[in-house]
């Protein structure tokens, strides 16, 4: 192999892959790929369940990040992203930060929305203070270009996030031997089921991830501007160009 050969083959296999990784079934290459902007950006291996953490290491991350101290806490998490998440505030604050603007609100009718928004929320079940603080949220990350590296139009539904969580907190759950790969892909092909009705494409996915990676971002008033979101814009631009991606060997 020539060194301009050399040079091609090095910058188009760019992603992490685990040697020695069991082959995985057609349902199992799909339900990881919907973790790849993680794996990307994270250098996780693109062709196996796991962080490559010890079950200390691992543990400890799932008690911090996710809240979760044992096996006991699993089947909580697992229906809170398939069946909750964040996508639920998403679609009541999105469309009114839209609005906000459309209408050119000023301060004192922003806070008027803010009160519409909680009582939407819990209208629906959600956390009605959760929801008004994301709106202001979302809402200044929006007025200082917060949203200037995401999707525009913005998407309608940021299922892709969830979905994407799913997978992401499964590397955890089998590395630190809460979970065996059966129970992580089982609610993988769930999510799976979730995803796929939203979204026309791999990149509309990858889309919708990025900017319900900015939402959750947004959740804190204090500090709602997502400052890693480059990476994870650049990660999805990678796995939509770059030859060795999941992405472009399983269809959406």
């Amino acid at each position: 192999m020539g060194f301009l050969s050399s040079l091609k083959s090095f910058f188009s296999s760019s992603f992490h892959t685990l040697e020695g990784a069991r082959p995985l079934s057609d349902a199992e290459q799909r339900g990881l790929a919907l973790g790849a902007v993680h794996a990307a950006e994270g250098s996780l291996p693109m062709n196996a369940l796991t962080m490559e953490a010890d079950q200390r290491t691992a543990a400890r991350l799932l008690a911090g990040a996710w809240d979760v101290h044992g096996p006991q806490d699993v089947d909580a998490t697992y229906a809170f992203l398939l069946t909750e998440g964040h996508r639920g505030y998403y679609a009541v604050v999105g469309p009114a930060v839209e609005a906000t603007f459309e209408q050119r609100l000023g301060r004192r009718e922003s806070e008027a929305k803010a009160d519409e928004v909680a009582a939407q929320a819990a209208a629906r079940g959600l956390d009605g203070a959760r929801a008004r603080e994301w709106y202001l949220g979302w809402l200044a990350a929006a007025k200082v270009g917060g949203h200037g590296e995401l999707v525009d139009p913005l998407p309608a539904s940021i299922v892709a996030w969830d979905a994407a969580r799913v997978v992401h907190v499964s590397r955890l759950l089998v590395d630190a031997g809460f979970v065996d790969e059966a129970r992580a892909y089982a609610a993988i092909a769930q999510a799976v089921d979730l995803a796929r009705p939203a979204y026309a494409s791999w990149k509309d996915f990858g889309d919708a991830f990025c900017v319900g990676r900015a939402f959750w971002k947004a959740s804190n008033m204090r500090d709602p501007l997502d400052s890693e979101i480059g990476k994870f814009t650049s990660a999805t631009r990678s796995l939509l160009e770059q030859e060795d991606s999941p992405w472009l060997t399983v269809r959406w």
